[in-house]
């Protein structure tokens, strides 16, 4: 027997020969019998090059050798067990990081309040890296292996056979306005009141249902509207509206933040499927990742899908 042969039997049989001082009991605690038990503490001894035990016809002793052995190889068995633990809760998804983008606007949703409590306290060993920036940048990231999962609004790459996409919710698009503006006064607004306004939306509710509605919307009350696209950030458009620059579609929640002297109104001339913005979960398809699973299983719970 060599030293890369060690295993967690023959620290054990060691142990406990020099925890019971008598091969015999020693062997029936590891359900083995004395002479099997006798030749291995004797190659061990041999191997080392140490004699561990003082053997007479009457007692069994320890040496200093084996006392300082002991020492060791229980210290040995405490690190493997706490290695098997540490692979089994890695395997069960219950240890390890996770990498997760969020778009600029989703971290202000309180599904993904009730989702991060959720997960920390199913999976409190778990930590997460989060990391902020636009839908499709995320999604670029995740394909590059540098993301375990996103939050994304609709995208023109949700559609990839190489990515896994989970809906979580659907937020009304409320129209924003400054509390002096005229629609802000009317008990019911139409498309027509947006006539000689800017809207602003971003990109990706120009790849909505909602769009191809505002337009047919506009037409209907004989104009174009003027539509700007050129800013990222939901917060910053709100504070465009809020100086009277033009006016901009929010999702529902962001009421909870809204700037002082705006108001959120209810665009009721658009058909209520069409006002909707999904949020979705997207991932890597065919993730075998434990810790992706557990994050997806729990995302789904919070969101009631």
């Amino acid at each position: 027997m060599h030293m890369s042969n060690f295993d967690r039997r023959h620290l054990r049989y060691f142990i406990a020969v020099a925890e019971e001082l008598h091969f015999g009991n020693a062997a029936r605690r590891v359900h083995i019998s004395q002479p099997p038990l006798s030749q291995q503490i004797a190659a061990l001894e041999t191997d080392l090059g140490v004699q561990l035990f003082v053997r007479t016809k009457r007692k069994v002793e320890i040496t200093a050798a084996g006392q300082q052995f002991l020492k060791d190889a229980r210290a040995i068995l405490a690190d493997m067990d706490k290695a098997a633990l540490r692979a089994r809760a890695t395997a069960m998804g219950q240890t390890g990081v996770l990498r997760i983008g969020l778009n600029y606007s989703s971290p202000i949703s309180p599904m993904l309040s009730a989702l991060f409590r959720r997960f920390a306290k199913l999976y409190p060993q778990v930590g997460l890296e989060l990391h902020e920036n636009t839908s499709a940048k995320q999604l670029d990231r995740l394909y590059q292996r540098t993301l375990d999962a996103c939050f994304v609004w609709p995208t023109r790459d949700e559609s990839s056979p190489d990515l896994a996409v989970y809906p979580l919710s659907k937020d009304e698009l409320q129209l924003v306005v400054a509390r002096e503006h005229p629609i802000a006064r009317k008990a019911r607004f139409s498309a027509a009141d947006l006539r000689d306004q800017t809207i602003f939306l971003t990109l990706r509710q120009t790849r909505m249902d909602f769009y191809g509605a505002l337009l047919k919307a506009c037409s209907k009350a004989g104009f174009e509207p003027t539509v700007r696209t050129d800013l990222i950030q939901l917060p910053f458009i709100m504070n465009v509206a809020a100086a009277r620059q033009g006016v901009a579609f929010i999702p529902k929640f962001f009421n909870r933040i809204r700037p002082e002297g705006t108001v959120f109104r209810t665009c009721n001339f658009l058909p209520q499927t069409a006002r909707l913005m999904p949020l979705s979960l997207a991932c890597r398809a065919n993730n075998p990742s434990t810790l992706v699973q557990n994050f997806i299983a729990v995302a789904k719970k919070a969101s009631g899908s």
